[in-house]
């Protein structure tokens, strides 16, 4: 028998007998002892079911009123009291039943939740490794190739950004933020023959240690990394940090990875990029937004597309967003 079930029956029993005793209060002691022993047979089966420290002290309390009121009973003036108080005593069980219910459902749904999390973990665990052996399959690097954990791009990620490339041959590649994803699409390039890639970056030591990777990979001639500190810039929404560089000197954008600033940097971190460089987008320019999960650039892609012709191609696997800028340069 559940605990619930259990609970339920002494709250059952508990209230039967309470109403039996108004019935039968001056009619002799047969009535309220039968009570008595119905109530210690039920808050036995309790004790010994729930395990909960807050049932556990519920019972002891009601424990204590049915012997407390087992002395009271042959008393007929206050045996309309004494049922009373006793059906404030179930009623307390009632509220501990009713707590207790909702704190299994709440855990069975936790439960539930963490069960479908493992799975899609397991799913996304197979999907980035398969990636990442395509990406190598691709590549016959010269140097060790960078870490894909911590802040990185997913390789899923990271395989769209190769295919955009092979498939859309970008003369231009603009990339807000660098790394991993910087060395990969420095690849990518060159495998195609044509196109470079800019990475801008605000902070100083990171921008340093991507340019030596791409030098390790001798891709110093495909890639380049601007180190740009965040410094305001006016938008639609206000001034607001990005990257202080000169949009006329990154020519015309066919391929955008929006990658940075950090969410750390502040709300909507991500936003200026359209205000900042719609203008210097080609037609049918590609966006690729990463960790577009968040709420912050979620919030962002709706406010792109409020003021921007920017439509949203498809999700990829993982944490990011593949969009179409689908005006000629000059936005709206």
């Amino acid at each position: 028998m559940s605990r619930h079930r259990t609970a339920m029956i002494a709250v059952g029993v508990l209230t039967a007998g309470g109403s039996a005793l108004l019935l039968w209060r001056g009619e002799g002691l047969a009535a309220p002892l039968l009570l008595v022993v119905l109530a210690v047979v039920v808050l036995l089966e309790l004790d010994a079911r729930r395990g909960a420290t807050q049932a556990r002290a519920e019972i002891r309390q009601l424990r204590a009123t049915v012997a407390r009121l087992t002395t009271r009973l042959d008393e007929p003036p206050a045996t309309l009291a004494t049922v009373r108080e006793l059906d404030g005593a179930v009623e307390r069980v009632a509220q501990d039943v009713a707590r207790v219910r909702v704190d299994d459902e709440e855990a069975g749904r936790r439960h539930e939740r963490l069960e479908r999390r493992m799975r899609a973990l397991a799913t996304d665990s197979v999907n980035q490794v398969q990636a990442l052996l395509q990406l190598q399959q691709m590549f016959a690097p010269t140097a060790p190739l960078p870490r894909v954990d911590g802040w990185a791009m997913e390789p899923t990620t990271l395989l769209t950004l190769v295919d955009l490339v092979a498939r859309h041959r970008p003369a231009r590649v603009v990339e807000c933020g660098s790394g991993t994803s910087t060395v990969w699409l420095a690849h990518a390039v060159r495998r195609i023959g044509r196109g470079s890639v800019v990475a801008l970056e605000h902070d100083d030591g990171y921008a340093e240690r991507t340019r030596r990777l791409l030098d390790d990979h001798q891709l110093g001639d495909r890639a380049s990394v601007v180190h740009a500190p965040l410094a305001p810039v006016e938008t639609p929404r206000g001034a607001m940090p990005w990257y202080s560089v000169d949009p006329a000197t990154l020519g015309t954008i066919d391929l955008l990875v929006v990658d940075g600033p950090p969410g750390a940097t502040g709300e909507l971190a991500r936003y200026p990029a359209l205000p900042v460089l719609s203008t210097h987008l080609a037609p049918g320019a590609r966006i690729l937004l990463d960790d577009a999960h968040r709420p912050d650039e979620t919030a962002a892609v709706d406010a792109w597309r409020q003021s921007w012709p920017v439509t949203v191609e498809r999700e990829l696997a993982g944490r990011a967003l593949l969009l179409r800028f689908d005006q000629g340069a000059g936005g709206r």
